[in-house]
């Protein structure tokens, strides 16, 4: 009896002492900032490279990741692969992904009640349209917070799928000093029956681009049960509008993943975009 005592007791110190030696694996950290301009606290995590606090000179792009609680994971994994090694294909960076609250007011730049198959329906009211505020929260709330808390350069990020992508591009059409490199994934060009497509032709006659990047990645592998005007708007932005754009000066690299749908598009994209932009 006392020697099955003693064999649980060193049984269960052994467990005890296997606990306490393993330790958690952080990629990041979880921050908030009051927002004045949306009115509500919002939550971001931020990655820092793995030799961040080896240096207090050394400073770092900063990649601004939209639906952050969806794919930061997935970046910071990607970030890490590539900008390790001989030869790496892009610098280490910090990460700023950006947690959602009302995604489709934030990411959409207008009110709409027309749905993704470009009709409306009695029923339905109009939603979405404050990306101009959006962009006012990351200009001169988020943005500086990030600067003055990290060692952070000058070159600046911005990714974005669906509303996210939809956004990118209303930003690098409106507001293209905000960042260097913009990188637009499956974009919601049905949103407000094709709108921004239709607006971006016109702004491009006068826009000029200067030392500025942008990556889109369109899926077409497309779902047969749904009817979407996505393809055939996305069609018309390769090529209509990213010539004009080409002609003004921006930097345009595309490619049309055949194989990929809406919602498997971000991994690869991201994938693709990060072995390009930094080039």
């Amino acid at each position: 009896m006392r020697n099955n005592i003693l064999s649980v007791i060193l049984g269960l110190t052994i467990f005890s002492a296997s606990l306490s030696a393993q330790t958690n694996i952080c990629i990041g950290s979880r921050d908030t900032v009051f927002s004045d301009i949306l009115r509500e606290e919002r939550t971001y995590w931020v990655h820092l490279p793995e030799n961040y606090s080896d240096s207090i000179q050394k400073k770092y792009p900063v990649i601004y990741l939209l639906d952050g609680d969806l794919f930061f994971h997935a970046l910071v994994a990607l970030q890490r692969s590539y900008s390790r090694g001989r030869q790496p294909v892009m610098p280490e960076c910090i990460i700023v992904g950006i947690l959602n609250t009302d995604r489709t007011r934030d990411l959409t730049p207008s009110k709409s009640s027309y749905r993704r198959d470009g009709k409306k329906y009695a029923d339905d009211e109009e939603t979405g349209g404050g990306s101009e505020l959006f962009t006012d929260f990351l200009t001169n709330e988020l943005k500086p917070k990030i600067n003055k808390t990290y060692r952070t350069n000058t070159t600046n990020v911005i990714i974005g799928h669906s509303f996210g992508g939809l956004f990118v591009v209303n930003t690098l059409l409106r507001h293209s000093q905000l960042f260097d490199i913009y990188v637009a994934l499956d974009p919601s060009f049905w949103w407000d029956n094709g709108k921004l497509q239709q607006e971006a032709d016109k702004l491009l006659e006068t826009k000029q681009f200067k030392n500025i990047k942008f990556y889109v990645g369109i899926a077409t592998k497309i779902r047969p049960d749904v009817n979407n005007i996505n393809s055939d708007v996305a069609h018309n932005f390769i090529e209509k509008t990213l010539p004009k754009a080409i002609k003004n000066g921006l930097q345009v690299n595309y490619k049309i993943f055949s194989d990929e749908s809406h919602g498997t598009i971000p991994v690869p994209g991201m994938s693709d975009a990060l072995k390009i932009i930094f080039q």
